[in-house]
């Protein structure tokens, strides 16, 4: 049966859901961490053995006409996971991102990130949340 090992998650809420709650300038390669979350996935738990850990995020925005971003989770300051976005015309969007990770026993801290890829830029609104749940346990993987 599987368990919940370790859940870790950072939200980020506005008072404001009119006002930026992050803009990233308009310069290719710029970016910003939007959430951090952390699991452990402790060699205690015999469930750990057999474990994955499932990373959600979301976000809204509003993008320019024309432009182009990259939504980034990185493991440990390394890309895991990397998705593409392109507008065509204004969009104001929620977005979901969903990857699972099959890490090594140990303390786990994961980073959903934004990375702008043309000149124009991009303004976050609220809510922004970031989970990570790592999940082991017989019939898990």
């Amino acid at each position: 049966m599987a368990s919940i090992i370790s859940y870790g998650s950072q939200a980020k809420i506005p008072l404001d859901p009119l006002t930026p709650a992050i803009t990233v300038a308009g310069i290719p390669g710029a970016g910003a961490g939007l959430a951090t979350a952390q699991v452990n996935i402790s060699p205690a738990n015999p469930a750990s053995y057999s474990s994955r850990v499932e990373l959600n995020g979301s976000l809204s925005l509003t993008a320019l006409a024309n432009s182009q971003f990259y939504i980034i989770i990185r493991r440990a300051g390394a890309d895991i996971y990397r998705s593409f976005f392109r507008f065509t015309t204004i969009t104001d969007i929620q977005l979901n991102v969903l990857w699972v990770d099959g890490p090594y026993l140990g303390t786990h801290n994961y980073e959903l990130v934004i990375q702008n890829d043309s000149i124009l830029p991009i303004n976050l609104f609220g809510p922004i949340s970031f989970t990570a749940t790592a999940i082991g346990g017989e019939g898990v993987i």
